[in-house]
Protein backbone atom coordinates (compact mmCIF):
# COMPACT_ATOMS: atom_id res chain seq x y z
CA UNK A 1 0.00 0.00 0.00
CA UNK A 2 1.30 3.72 -0.58
CA UNK A 3 -0.10 7.12 -0.42
CA UNK A 4 -1.13 7.08 -4.21
CA UNK A 5 -3.71 4.62 -3.48
CA UNK A 6 -5.03 6.42 -0.46
CA UNK A 7 -5.18 9.41 -2.37
CA UNK A 8 -7.05 7.79 -5.04
CA UNK A 9 -9.67 6.74 -2.62
CA UNK A 10 -10.44 9.82 -0.73
CA UNK A 11 -10.73 11.61 -4.41
CA UNK A 12 -13.32 8.96 -5.95
CA UNK A 13 -15.35 9.09 -2.50
CA UNK A 14 -15.26 13.23 -2.62
CA UNK A 15 -16.57 13.11 -5.44
CA UNK A 16 -18.39 9.99 -5.94
CA UNK A 17 -17.18 9.70 -9.64
CA UNK A 18 -14.22 7.94 -10.92
CA UNK A 19 -14.12 9.94 -13.94
CA UNK A 20 -13.58 13.38 -12.02
CA UNK A 21 -11.55 11.57 -9.59
CA UNK A 22 -9.05 11.00 -12.90
CA UNK A 23 -9.56 14.58 -13.76
CA UNK A 24 -8.61 16.08 -10.14
CA UNK A 25 -5.45 13.41 -9.96
CA UNK A 26 -4.22 14.48 -13.85
CA UNK A 27 -4.75 10.32 -14.25
CA UNK A 28 -6.52 8.18 -16.55
CA UNK A 29 -9.85 6.55 -15.79
CA UNK A 30 -7.99 2.64 -15.78
CA UNK A 31 -5.48 3.89 -13.70
CA UNK A 32 -7.97 5.47 -11.20
CA UNK A 33 -10.00 1.73 -10.89
CA UNK A 34 -6.40 0.41 -10.79
CA UNK A 35 -5.34 1.88 -7.62
CA UNK A 36 -8.83 0.99 -6.00
CA UNK A 37 -8.53 -2.67 -6.96
CA UNK A 38 -5.24 -2.94 -5.39
CA UNK A 39 -5.77 -1.06 -2.43
CA UNK A 40 -9.08 -3.16 -1.78
CA UNK A 41 -7.28 -6.47 -2.80
CA UNK A 42 -4.05 -5.71 -0.75
CA UNK A 43 -6.70 -5.04 2.18
CA UNK A 44 -8.82 -7.59 1.96
CA UNK A 45 -11.88 -5.29 2.49
CA UNK A 46 -14.55 -3.69 -0.30
CA UNK A 47 -14.52 0.15 -0.21
CA UNK A 48 -16.79 1.06 -2.50
CA UNK A 49 -19.96 0.19 -4.61
CA UNK A 50 -19.77 0.82 -8.22
CA UNK A 51 -23.22 1.91 -10.30
CA UNK A 52 -23.33 2.71 -13.90
CA UNK A 53 -23.97 6.22 -12.70
CA UNK A 54 -22.17 7.19 -9.91
CA UNK A 55 -19.58 5.20 -7.04
CA UNK A 56 -20.80 5.03 -3.44
CA UNK A 57 -18.90 3.53 -0.25
CA UNK A 58 -19.65 0.66 0.96
CA UNK A 59 -20.32 0.38 4.73
CA UNK A 60 -16.83 -0.33 5.18
CA UNK A 61 -15.35 2.04 3.04
CA UNK A 62 -17.50 5.05 5.26
CA UNK A 63 -15.82 3.48 8.38
CA UNK A 64 -12.15 3.93 6.92
CA UNK A 65 -12.59 7.48 5.16
CA UNK A 66 -11.81 9.63 7.93
CA UNK A 67 -8.62 6.96 8.72
CA UNK A 68 -7.50 7.64 5.31
CA UNK A 69 -8.11 11.41 5.38
CA UNK A 70 -5.82 11.67 8.40
CA UNK A 71 -3.42 9.48 6.86
CA UNK A 72 -2.89 11.52 3.92
CA UNK A 73 -2.64 14.28 6.43
CA UNK A 74 -0.05 12.95 8.76
CA UNK A 75 1.76 12.17 5.71
CA UNK A 76 1.76 15.42 4.51
CA UNK A 77 3.00 16.86 7.68
CA UNK A 78 5.59 14.15 7.46
CA UNK A 79 6.61 15.49 3.95
CA UNK A 80 6.59 19.58 5.00
CA UNK A 81 8.94 18.32 8.07
CA UNK A 82 11.58 16.99 6.42
CA UNK A 83 11.16 19.92 3.89
CA UNK A 84 11.91 21.95 6.91
CA UNK A 85 14.71 20.13 7.53
CA UNK A 86 17.00 20.56 3.83
CA UNK A 87 19.72 21.98 4.70
CA UNK A 88 20.09 21.21 8.64
CA UNK A 89 23.58 20.05 9.50
CA UNK A 90 24.19 17.09 11.73
CA UNK A 91 27.30 15.72 13.93
CA UNK A 92 29.99 17.32 16.02
CA UNK A 93 31.66 21.01 15.55
CA UNK A 94 34.30 21.49 18.06
CA UNK A 95 35.32 25.42 18.10
CA UNK A 96 38.22 26.82 20.04
CA UNK A 97 37.76 30.33 21.63
CA UNK A 98 41.04 32.32 22.58
CA UNK A 99 40.43 34.00 26.23
CA UNK A 100 38.90 36.97 25.89
CA UNK A 101 36.04 38.23 26.97
CA UNK A 102 33.31 36.17 25.05
CA UNK A 103 30.96 39.22 25.16
CA UNK A 104 33.48 40.65 23.16
CA UNK A 105 33.49 37.71 20.82
CA UNK A 106 29.86 37.45 20.30
CA UNK A 107 29.65 33.94 21.34
CA UNK A 108 26.20 34.02 22.52
CA UNK A 109 25.01 35.10 18.96
CA UNK A 110 27.16 32.85 17.72
CA UNK A 111 25.96 30.13 19.40
CA UNK A 112 22.07 31.83 19.83
CA UNK A 113 21.43 31.32 16.19
CA UNK A 114 23.76 27.97 15.17
CA UNK A 115 21.65 26.25 17.46
CA UNK A 116 17.99 27.74 16.54
CA UNK A 117 19.21 26.73 12.58
CA UNK A 118 20.88 23.28 13.33
CA UNK A 119 19.62 22.06 16.51
CA UNK A 120 20.89 18.40 15.16
CA UNK A 121 24.69 19.53 15.23
CA UNK A 122 26.63 19.45 18.65
CA UNK A 123 29.27 21.92 19.47
CA UNK A 124 32.00 21.85 21.65
CA UNK A 125 33.93 24.89 22.76
CA UNK A 126 37.11 24.84 24.50
CA UNK A 127 39.09 27.96 25.35
CA UNK A 128 42.46 27.71 24.79
CA UNK A 129 45.80 29.83 24.45
CA UNK A 130 46.64 31.17 20.81
CA UNK A 131 49.39 28.49 21.22
CA UNK A 132 47.33 25.46 21.74
CA UNK A 133 44.73 26.85 19.30
CA UNK A 134 46.74 26.60 16.19
CA UNK A 135 48.38 23.42 17.08
CA UNK A 136 45.05 21.91 17.97
CA UNK A 137 44.04 22.62 14.75
CA UNK A 138 46.46 21.28 13.25
CA UNK A 139 46.23 18.18 14.96
CA UNK A 140 42.41 18.00 14.29
CA UNK A 141 41.66 18.60 17.87
CA UNK A 142 39.56 21.50 16.82
CA UNK A 143 37.35 21.81 13.49
CA UNK A 144 37.91 26.00 13.89
CA UNK A 145 38.94 28.67 16.24
CA UNK A 146 38.65 32.40 17.12
CA UNK A 147 41.75 34.02 17.91
CA UNK A 148 43.74 36.93 17.97
CA UNK A 149 46.33 37.16 15.04
CA UNK A 150 47.19 39.63 12.53
CA UNK A 151 50.10 37.22 11.08
CA UNK A 152 49.15 34.62 8.22
CA UNK A 153 48.78 31.27 9.79
CA UNK A 154 50.26 27.92 7.57
CA UNK A 155 47.89 26.30 5.93
CA UNK A 156 44.55 27.77 8.11
CA UNK A 157 42.10 29.65 6.27
CA UNK A 158 40.81 32.91 7.98
CA UNK A 159 37.99 35.31 8.20
CA UNK A 160 38.65 38.59 9.79
CA UNK A 161 36.11 39.75 12.34
CA UNK A 162 37.18 42.87 13.89
CA UNK A 163 40.00 44.70 14.29
CA UNK A 164 40.86 45.14 18.18
CA UNK A 165 43.63 47.80 19.49
CA UNK A 166 45.83 47.12 23.00
CA UNK A 167 46.87 49.88 25.17
CA UNK A 168 49.97 49.55 27.33
CA UNK A 169 49.25 49.69 30.83
CA UNK A 170 50.85 50.35 33.99
CA UNK A 171 49.53 50.13 37.76
CA UNK A 172 48.11 53.59 38.79
CA UNK A 173 49.81 53.39 41.52
CA UNK A 174 52.75 54.56 39.29
CA UNK A 175 51.19 56.88 37.76
CA UNK A 176 52.99 59.67 39.50
CA UNK A 177 56.31 58.02 38.90
CA UNK A 178 56.30 57.61 35.18
CA UNK A 179 53.65 60.49 33.66
CA UNK A 180 56.29 61.74 31.38
CA UNK A 181 58.89 58.51 31.19
CA UNK A 182 60.15 56.87 28.08
CA UNK A 183 59.77 53.04 27.45
CA UNK A 184 63.32 53.03 28.14
CA UNK A 185 62.95 54.39 31.88
CA UNK A 186 60.17 51.79 31.55
CA UNK A 187 61.76 48.78 30.50
CA UNK A 188 64.21 48.66 34.14
CA UNK A 189 60.63 47.59 35.77
CA UNK A 190 59.11 44.13 35.49
CA UNK A 191 56.57 43.30 32.79
CA UNK A 192 53.97 40.93 32.26
CA UNK A 193 55.70 38.12 30.10
CA UNK A 194 53.22 37.16 27.11
CA UNK A 195 52.45 33.79 26.26
CA UNK A 196 54.38 32.37 23.30
CA UNK A 197 53.20 32.65 19.75
CA UNK A 198 50.17 34.31 21.21
CA UNK A 199 48.58 37.60 19.77
CA UNK A 200 49.22 39.22 22.45
CA UNK A 201 53.33 38.46 22.12
CA UNK A 202 53.09 39.67 18.55
CA UNK A 203 51.55 42.97 20.04
CA UNK A 204 54.02 43.35 22.63
CA UNK A 205 56.93 42.66 20.04
CA UNK A 206 56.23 45.52 17.96
CA UNK A 207 56.29 47.75 20.83
CA UNK A 208 59.16 46.53 22.11
CA UNK A 209 61.19 46.12 18.66
CA UNK A 210 59.98 49.57 17.99
CA UNK A 211 61.70 50.96 20.77
CA UNK A 212 64.59 48.64 20.80
CA UNK A 213 64.21 47.42 24.54
CA UNK A 214 64.45 44.06 26.00
CA UNK A 215 62.67 44.68 29.37
CA UNK A 216 62.36 42.27 32.60
CA UNK A 217 59.49 40.23 31.88
CA UNK A 218 58.16 38.12 34.84
CA UNK A 219 54.90 36.35 35.45
CA UNK A 220 53.14 35.23 32.43
CA UNK A 221 49.31 35.75 31.32
CA UNK A 222 47.45 34.78 28.76
CA UNK A 223 43.88 35.60 30.00
CA UNK A 224 42.54 39.76 29.72
CA UNK A 225 40.93 39.51 33.32
CA UNK A 226 43.90 37.41 34.93
CA UNK A 227 46.02 40.44 32.73
CA UNK A 228 44.51 43.25 33.95
CA UNK A 229 44.35 41.74 37.92
CA UNK A 230 48.24 41.71 37.28
CA UNK A 231 48.74 44.99 36.18
CA UNK A 232 46.53 46.47 39.09
CA UNK A 233 48.43 44.41 41.82
CA UNK A 234 51.71 46.04 40.93
CA UNK A 235 53.07 43.20 39.27
CA UNK A 236 54.38 44.42 36.50
CA UNK A 237 53.21 46.62 33.02
CA UNK A 238 51.09 45.36 30.73
CA UNK A 239 48.79 44.63 27.79
CA UNK A 240 44.97 45.53 27.52
CA UNK A 241 42.41 45.65 24.90
CA UNK A 242 41.79 49.30 24.47
CA UNK A 243 37.99 49.01 25.92
CA UNK A 244 39.41 46.90 29.19
CA UNK A 245 41.81 49.37 29.55
CA UNK A 246 39.72 52.00 29.93
CA UNK A 247 37.08 50.31 31.97
CA UNK A 248 40.22 49.19 34.40
CA UNK A 249 41.17 52.99 34.34
CA UNK A 250 38.01 54.21 35.10
CA UNK A 251 38.31 51.65 38.10
CA UNK A 252 41.06 53.55 39.14
CA UNK A 253 42.92 50.13 38.85
CA UNK A 254 45.62 50.92 35.89
CA UNK A 255 46.94 53.77 33.93
CA UNK A 256 47.16 53.78 30.28
CA UNK A 257 50.87 54.50 29.74
CA UNK A 258 51.47 57.82 27.15
CA UNK A 259 50.41 57.08 23.31
CA UNK A 260 51.38 53.35 22.81
CA UNK A 261 48.83 51.37 21.10
CA UNK A 262 48.88 48.72 18.20
CA UNK A 263 45.94 47.01 16.47
CA UNK A 264 45.58 43.67 15.98
CA UNK A 265 42.79 41.34 14.50
CA UNK A 266 40.25 39.10 15.83
CA UNK A 267 39.50 35.98 12.90
CA UNK A 268 37.52 32.99 12.42
CA UNK A 269 40.28 30.31 11.28
CA UNK A 270 39.84 26.95 9.82
CA UNK A 271 42.19 24.38 7.99
CA UNK A 272 42.56 24.22 4.43
CA UNK A 273 40.54 21.77 2.93
CA UNK A 274 37.52 22.29 4.64
CA UNK A 275 35.96 25.35 2.74
CA UNK A 276 33.52 23.29 1.43
CA UNK A 277 32.29 21.85 5.36
CA UNK A 278 28.62 22.32 5.64
CA UNK A 279 29.21 22.83 9.47
CA UNK A 280 32.16 25.09 8.64
CA UNK A 281 30.42 26.68 6.44
CA UNK A 282 27.26 27.30 8.64
CA UNK A 283 29.78 29.28 11.16
CA UNK A 284 30.73 31.34 8.30
CA UNK A 285 27.31 32.85 7.30
CA UNK A 286 26.43 33.06 10.75
CA UNK A 287 29.12 35.10 11.75
CA UNK A 288 28.95 37.41 8.52
CA UNK A 289 25.68 38.14 9.33
CA UNK A 290 27.13 39.07 13.26
CA UNK A 291 30.12 40.98 12.24
CA UNK A 292 29.49 42.17 8.58
CA UNK A 293 33.80 41.28 8.35
CA UNK A 294 35.94 43.48 6.37
CA UNK A 295 37.92 40.88 4.34
CA UNK A 296 38.11 36.59 4.11
CA UNK A 297 42.40 35.56 3.45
Amino acid sequence: MDIRQLRTFVTVARLASVTKAAEALHVTQPAVSAQLRSLEEEIGVRLLSRTTSSVVLTQSGEALLARAEQAIESFGDFVHAARALRGQIDGRLRIGIVMLDPAVLRVGALLGEMVAAHPGLKIDLQVGRTSWLLDALRSAEIDCAMLVSKRALPNVRTLVLDHMTFRLVVPAVWADRFESASLDQLSTLPWIRMAARSGHRELLDEILDGAGIKPIETVEADHEQLMRSLVAAGVGVGLLREALAQEAGAAGEVVCFGEHACTTQLVFAWPEGRDEDPAIQAVLDTLRRIWSPDSAT
